[in-house]
């Protein structure tokens, strides 16, 4: 026999509320923190996740994909989706995760947005998303590193190179946007400047006596994201025509991809003159 009953569906006192997590994501680059990243064979982002609504003590995991805010696709690499993932145990309901990614970003085209996707999971189940295309927190950039250089002869320093069995050239490769401690190779070719009939400038290999192409190539490990290093060509220049202009053309490598090139004919920094 029922004796009482309390069953009011306006009673506050007897409502709870089901609430489910809640993530958000601030994506930067891994080496300085920015949210350029420069393009390298083990380029990292480092995605911070910050949830709410977690339970204590419980283990998640939080799975990450890079996207391409472009083509709104996820990003490829070697055929295949760059993706990440971290498993933790919160110790309060509120905090924050990290989701690194690391992958070889060299061959992505400079000025890439890619966006991170990140989900929340608990025992496989998926209780949280924080996918938005537009979120600027969740977006870094693809920066590739830049060169410029500076030739000049190698005897005296000056712009005038002065034909000879051992003529040098030195020409002072400035970089930019590397990531220190990584191996890099700084490739040149020496061009001549000349005028066709019609007046138009043209752009021939320059070779030594024995008619090889004159080449250099100096490698370097940064300590800085910015620098210089010399890349010095020696070569016989006897016959070479006084008054020749000298072009040296440039470009930077890592582990055999080129990465960045400065290859103006019209340079004037890039530029000697043979007497």
């Amino acid at each position: 026999m029922e004796l009482a009953v309390h069953a009011d569906i306006n009673d506050e006192n007897q409502t709870t509320t089901v609430t489910h997590p809640t993530i958000g994501t601030t994506a930067v680059d891994g080496a300085d923190g920015d949210k350029n990243v420069v393009c390298d064979s083990e380029g990292t982002i480092v995605d911070t996740v910050e949830y709410k609504n977690v339970v204590p003590g419980k283990e998640y995991t939080v799975n990450g994909t890079l996207m391409d805010k472009a083509t709104g696709e996820a990003l490829e690499v070697d055929g295949k989706a760059v993706t990440a993932q971290a498993t933790f145990t919160p110790e309060t309901a509120d905090g924050t995760v990290e989701v690194t990614f690391t992958f070889d970003s060299r061959a992505i085209e400079a000025g890439t947005q890619l966006v991170v996707f990140e989900t929340l999971e608990q025992g496989g189940i998926e209780i949280a998303v924080h996918a938005d295309i537009e979120d600027e927190a969740q977006t870094v950039t693809i920066t590739h590193p830049t060169i410029g250089t500076t030739a000049v002869d190698g005897h005296d320093g000056d712009k005038t190179v002065v034909t000879d069995g051992t003529t040098t050239i030195v020409d002072t490769v400035e970089y930019k946007n590397v990531v220190p401690g990584r191996e890099y190779t700084v490739k040149g070719t020496l061009h001549i400047k000349g005028t066709d009939a019609e007046g138009n400038v043209t752009e021939t290999v320059l070779t030594d006596a024995e008619g090889n192409p004159v080449t250099a190539e100096t490698t370097f490990t940064p300590e800085e994201r910015s620098g210089s290093v010399e890349v010095t060509f020696t070569f016989d220049s006897t016959a070479v025509p006084h008054g020749t202009e000298i072009v040296a053309f440039e470009s930077l490598e890592q582990g055999g991809i080129e990465i960045a090139v400065h290859a103006d004919i019209e340079d004037e920094n890039q530029t000697t003159d043979a007497m």
